[in-house]
């Protein structure tokens, strides 16, 4: 089911293909798919921002808890997913086995940000720094 919107709306079936990581601040790891159309990179990042806060819950009822980590593809790649006791969102980013080793050595601090780029030619804009799209997320995250 496409989300909302006109020509170009993300469908969330759909695999998002690249991904892109950037370091933030203190080398808080930043990480999403990668898109080559500005609007639909801020329409799935806003899915991700709404999915995961359904995920969470409303702060006054407590956390609802909750998991991130990868499942292991057979190619050797790892998907992130994000998983609540009734919903999980699968994130459909697909981190080959190079951007996961990667990943894993500056995931020390047990937090990171879920968010999307903009590939424009041979720039890329990270939405959680220059919109401030993107969900940051404490803990641990399972290993693929």
């Amino acid at each position: 089911m496409p989300l909302k919107g006109e020509e170009g709306a993300v469908n969330k079936r759909d695999p998002v293909g690249r991904v892109a990581m950037t370091l933030l601040g203190q080398n808080i790891p930043a990480v999403g798919p990668k898109f080559t159309n500005r609007e639909r990179a801020l329409r799935m990042a806003l899915y991700y921002i709404k999915t995961v806060d359904d995920i969470i819950g409303p702060p006054c009822c407590g956390s609802s808890g909750y998991s991130v980590g990868f499942i292991k593809n057979k190619d050797g790649s790892g998907t992130l997913f994000f998983k609540g006791k009734e919903k999980t969102l699968d994130t459909r980013c697909c981190f080959d086995e190079l951007l996961l080793k990667r990943f894993q050595k500056v995931y020390k601090k047990g937090i990171f940000i879920l968010t999307c780029f903009f590939e424009d030619g041979d720039k890329l804009e990270c939405l959680a720094l220059t919109e401030g799209l993107g969900v940051v997320i404490y803990g641990p995250c399972l290993p693929g």
